[in-house]
């Protein structure tokens, strides 16, 4: 996804990347959740202990990000559909300062199944990309 901030050159490029960001989120929502059904369990058992605590711990994180992701896209989407002034958005608490972790202080999941792993870096990524829209909607704004 990170492809997409280079799209963001003007006005509309913002309401475009909200398209794509959100399609984005919502394909990797659905991984997530197919992940979780079908393999999350398998894999938790070939783990030591410290290792399915790990598994349920970023599995969790990646569901907190996406829903904070989610969230902050459909507020922005009101916000260019006139549905919310800056102001009701900036009140909201989905603002990506708000979202947890997404850096230097994440686990290593370096001992976790790969689709595990893949699934944390997307989310990682997404927070980032996320991050940077936020920054450049601030400083359209003036905030």
């Amino acid at each position: 996804m990170s492809d997409i901030i280079g799209v963001m050159t003007g006005t509309d490029s913002h309401d475009a990347f909200l398209d794509k960001a959100y399609k984005d989120t919502y394909d990797l929502l659905v991984a997530v959740r197919d992940y979780v059904a079908a393999e999350a369990t398998d894999a938790a058992a070939a783990l030591e202990p410290q290792q399915r605590l790990q598994l349920t711990y970023e599995l969790s994180r990646i569901t907190r990000r996406l829903t904070d992701v989610m969230a902050w896209l459909l507020i922005r989407k009101a916000v260019a559909a006139g549905e919310l002034t800056e102001g009701e958005a900036a009140a909201q608490s989905t603002a990506p300062s708000a979202f947890e972790g997404g850096g230097a202080g994440d686990t290593d999941p370096g001992a976790l199944p790969l689709a595990a792993r893949s699934l944390i870096d997307r989310t990682r990524r997404l927070d980032a990309d996320v991050r940077h829209l936020e920054a450049s909607f601030q400083a359209r704004s003036g905030g």
